[in-house]
């Protein structure tokens, strides 16, 4: 399967995000974004979940991903990007250059709708 948009990374993860606890995935894509694996690496609690850049990092490794895309849900359903949200995908951003392995998106997924943050422009992404 093909990661060619957010609707299509979207669509993928629906079905398996629980509604009661933020979850936090990353998709390792080959070289034409083919998915090589998501994973859930991360899980919160309703309202807050940690995340440890070095752990997708070691994912992205491990599964020879070529770009990352990420994604967490929102169990409130609030679409919107957080203060905390933008801070830590910056910094995921800079690490996937440094590693050169660049995140192309990062996700916020409710039960009814998803946002993308390099479509809203929310931060800044590598040119895909």
């Amino acid at each position: 399967m093909e990661i060619t948009s957010a609707e299509r990374a979207y669509r993928l993860l629906k079905p398996v995000l629980r509604p009661d606890a933020e979850e936090f995935w990353a998709l390792a894509l080959g070289p034409r974004k083919e998915l090589l694996r998501a994973r859930m690496l991360f899980r919160g609690t309703v309202d807050s979940c940690q995340v440890h850049p070095r752990d997708i990092f070691r994912f992205a490794c491990l599964e020879n991903a070529s770009t990352l895309l990420i994604a967490h849900n929102h169990p409130s359903g609030d679409l919107m990007a957080s203060d905390q949200d933008l801070r830590l995908t910056e910094r995921l951003v800079a690490a996937g250059l440094l590693m050169e392995i660049p995140i192309l998106d990062h996700l916020i997924l409710a039960n009814h709708g998803f946002s993308s943050l390099a479509r809203k422009r929310w931060c800044r992404f590598p040119e895909r």
